[in-house]
């Protein structure tokens, strides 16, 4: 503070005092200020900022060179070696062609006992014809005592045969409870399956209007052999038929269709075999020396449920190399249903015959 001369004489006392106190208070005011601010709240200047370091960093992923990914180290526990397995053994298919160069299975093994639609309705090809055509059969049913029916011997020419077969065939299909436990019926709807397209057009199924109007070209197959004249029983190679001269073949068993039926029969050796012709109206026994009396009880069943006649043999002209002939000398009954008529099935009456024939068998197996 400054004083002017002039002034110091009017400077009393108690002004003094005041001044003092004000001086004291701005210097104690000043002083616990800055005493007061607490050191945290100073600012601290943080150093120049720098990128981290490797050496910065915590050690838990190993450093690597700029712009590179880590390393993956795949982390697994391992099996248990096992021995190794051998690879399953695989039997190419085989298409079915003739019992002469392919063995087929019996139709015992061949069946699934527990799934039941396998065992009706089974088809195989149980051979091929001259032109290559199949030969096909259908089985019903899982018994060991088998019934054979055979139609088409002498193809397109007895096509009411081949209807009738698969007539049979769908009602069996339909109706598999009627074939008893232990039985199986084999159903072939045609041998001659070349004569029969020669007529219809078809190897299979055909309708009425597929057949021709001139049939007799049909009986023979693709060589002209009369196949029912080429089995090995009285066996002649210009055989008769209704009073015309036919081929029997070379020899016996020379066509492949008969040599297919041959194998057949003989390896499933059925209970019975039953051959439909048309149209002779009967039941016809079997044998080449004598009457079979095996087949000929077996054919009165049929005869009596049908309402055919029943004759112990066919004696209208002379049959030589017949195949129901054939099959009795082998110890295998056989007889011929001759039907009626040349363009009907009858179905009445050879359902009534067949279902004979299983109710038959089936008994006389307990």
């Amino acid at each position: 503070m400054i004083f002017h001369r002039g002034d110091a004489e009017g400077f009393s006392g108690r002004q003094f005092v005041l001044c003092a106190l004000c001086v004291f208070t701005v210097f104690f005011l000043l002083t616990g200020c800055v005493a007061d601010v607490p050191a945290a709240v100073m600012p601290t200047l943080a150093p120049t900022a720098v990128l981290p370091t490797a050496a910065s960093q915590p050690a838990l992923i190993p450093a690597t060179p700029t712009g590179a990914l880590p390393p993956i180290t795949p982390s697994f526990t391992p099996r248990p070696t096992a021995s190794p397995t051998p690879p399953p053994t695989i039997t190419p298919a085989t298409r079915l062609t003739d019992y002469e160069t392919t063995r087929l299975p019996d139709y015992e093994t061949t069946r699934l006992p527990g799934n039941f639609a396998a065992a009706y309705g089974v088809q195989q090809s149980i051979g091929r014809t001259v032109d290559g055509r199949s030969i096909d059969s259908y089985s019903f049913g899982y018994g060991t005592r088998k019934i054979v029916l055979v139609g088409g011997m002498h193809g397109g020419y007895e096509w009411n045969t081949i209807q009738l077969a698969y007539r049979l065939i769908d009602y069996f299909t339909d109706n598999p409870q009627e074939i008893p436990a232990d039985v199986t019926l084999i159903i072939i709807p045609a041998v001659n399956v070349d004569g029969q397209f020669l007529i219809t057009g078809q190897d299979g199924r055909f309708a009425l209007e597929d057949v021709a109007l001139i049939t007799v070209p049909g009986r023979f197959n693709a060589r002209g052999v009369d196949l029912n004249r080429n089995w090995n029983c009285d066996w002649v190679a210009e055989a008769e038929w209704n009073g015309r001269t036919v081929s029997g073949g070379s020899e016996p068993f020379s066509e492949p269709e008969t040599r297919a039926l041959r194998r057949f029969f003989l390896r499933q050796r059925p209970e019975l075999v039953v051959f439909w012709h048309s149209k002779a109206n009967g039941v016809y026994g079997s044998g080449c020396e004598a009457v079979d009396e095996a087949s000929l009880a077996l054919g009165r069943v049929y005869g009596r449920a049908a309402e055919y006649p029943v004759f112990e043999r066919f004696t209208a002209y002379p049959v030589t190399g017949d195949a129901s002939d054939w099959l009795a000398e082998q110890g295998i009954p056989s007889f011929t249903v001759e039907l009626e008529t040349h363009n009907q099935i009858e179905w009445r009456k050879n359902l009534a015959g067949v279902q004979a024939l299983l109710n038959e068998l089936s008994v006389h197996s307990e």
